[in-house]
């Protein structure tokens, strides 16, 4: 995990945004499938570091959560 701008546990590798989005939305949603083709183009895999902020990633991710 890493801290967000206001001091918050935010995750910091694919994996663990893959984790949550499966959490969320279940194995089958359409931020799951994103987060398994990035991670499967992804040299470091799973443990890939993510560079956007989080403010970022949930704006990519979130709608990708609700059918």
């Amino acid at each position: 995990m890493r801290s967000d701008e206001n001091g918050g546990e935010v995750p910091s590798t694919l994996g663990e945004y893959r984790r949550m989005c499966a959490a969320f939305g279940g194995e089958d949603c359409k931020a799951v499938k994103f987060l398994d083709n990035k991670i499967s183009e992804s040299p470091g895999g799973v443990n890939e570091e993510v560079l956007a902020h989080d403010s970022q990633m949930r704006a990519l991710l979130m709608p990708m959560l609700v059918p």
